[in-house]
């Protein structure tokens, strides 16, 4: 019985969550796209916001969605799950767009783990 619940959950994160997540990330960056007039802007933070989707999108499908099934996606989980999706993110970004962060917004660790947790609950959402 439990192995047909696991199936079932399995079926609906892949065929459902994972096209929902990309909706959301579309949903945002066409947000971002109507409040931002400064193009240069603009074209930055469209950028981060993809590395950001694209860096939880592929850490729960690596990390968080197989622990999920195993029920054991904790607390201890969630942080790592975090310092692997900033590590992908960081990864992601140029020099220039590092520097934008940095002069914008701060500190750029908290800044990112700041996306990713928004872009999370976002997910959530959907």
């Amino acid at each position: 019985m439990n192995e047909i619940v696991i199936s079932i959950i399995s079926i609906v994160v892949t065929t459902v969550v994972l096209p929902l997540v990309t909706l959301g990330g579309a949903k945002l960056i066409q947000h971002l796209n109507s409040k931002i007039k400064d193009d240069h802007a603009r074209r930055i933070l469209i950028s981060i916001t993809s590395s950001v989707e694209r860096a939880v999108r592929v850490v729960f499908q690596t990390y968080v969605e197989s622990l999920k099934k195993s029920g054991t996606f904790d607390k201890e989980s969630q942080k790592k799950a975090l310092i692997f999706a900033k590590q992908e993110v960081m990864r992601n970004l140029n020099i220039e767009t590092k520097e934008f962060i940095a002069n914008n917004y701060g500190d750029i660790n908290d800044y990112i783990s700041n996306q990713i947790e928004a872009t999370i609950n976002l997910f959530k959402k959907i």
